[in-house]
C-alpha cells in the first residue's frame, strides 16, 4: 500500500504482477494526471470491410502484397499518448468498506 508512495515507485524489487496488482487494488484511487506524448513508429490498416489490423511489420517501400488485399487506408501513426498515473491510497473508511466486502464475499463462497 505504501509503495506508490515512495519517490522510487516501481521499483526493480516490484514485479509487473505486483504493479498490476496495485493498479487493480480497490483499495488505491488510480488517477491520470496528464497524458504524455512519445514517439512512435505504427501503421494501422483499415479494409473494405471496416476492420482495423496493426501492421509494425508493413515496410511502406515495400509493402506485402498479401497483406494489402483489399485495404482501403493506411494510417501511419507517429506519436502515442502514455498517461502518467499516480496511485493513492483510498481513505481509510472507504479502504474498510472494501476490505469487508471482499472478505465477506470469500464467506459466501466457502459456504456454497
Amino acid at each position: 500500500m505504501m509503495c506508490p508512495l515512495c519517490e522510487y515507485y516501481p521499483c526493480h524489487q516490484m514485479t509487473a504482477e505486483d504493479i498490476y496488482d496495485l493498479n487493480t487494488s480497490p483499495l488505491m484511487n488510480r488517477t491520470v494526471l496528464k497524458l504524455k506524448p512519445r514517439r512512435c513508429k505504427l501503421f494501422i490498416i483499415k479494409y473494405l470491410d471496416g476492420t482495423l489490423k496493426e501492421a509494425p511489420e508493413l515496410d511502406p517501400a515495400n509493402p506485402d502484397k498479401a497483406l494489402m488485399q483489399n485495404v482501403d487506408t493506411v494510417y501511419q501513426v507517429g506519436k502515442e499518448l502514455v498517461p502518467v498515473i499516480v496511485l493513492k491510497p483510498k481513505p481509510k473508511e472507504e479502504r474498510k468498506k472494501a476490505a469487508s466486502k471482499s472478505s465477506g464475499k470469500e464467506k459466501k463462497g466457502i459456504k456454497s
